[in-house]
């Protein structure tokens, strides 16, 4: 009876506990690089390889929404954000890439 009254008083004498802050994420929450495999682009400062399913996804970094692709830097906030979070950004082609669907 003893053990039961502690208990009893243990949890009648808990403070609630705080509420959890809720933090929205405006923008991007990820970026979906879609490409021909191989196409390597640069993204927060490290550099990315498009594997053979043709798309790599990365988690945003937050800061600066800029991609490089060869020697051009390029927005991502242009391409429109799913349900998600999630730009999809289509790599441009490279010059060969683009000489070689010209000659076919």
């Amino acid at each position: 009876m003893l053990i039961e009254a502690i208990a009893l008083t243990a949890l009648l004498s808990r403070r609630p506990a705080a509420q959890p802050v809720v933090t929205c994420h405006s923008g991007a929450v990820s970026y979906k690089f879609v490409g021909t495999p191989g196409s390597t682009f640069q993204y927060a400062g490290d550099s990315y390889s498009v594997p053979k399913s043709g798309s790599i996804e990365l988690i945003n970094e937050g800061g600066e929404a800029l991609y490089q692709f060869a020697d051009r830097k390029l927005p991502l906030d242009v391409w429109p954000i799913d349900s998600f979070g999630t730009r999809t950004v289509p790599l441009p082609k490279s010059a060969s890439e683009t000489a070689a669907t010209i000659t076919e």
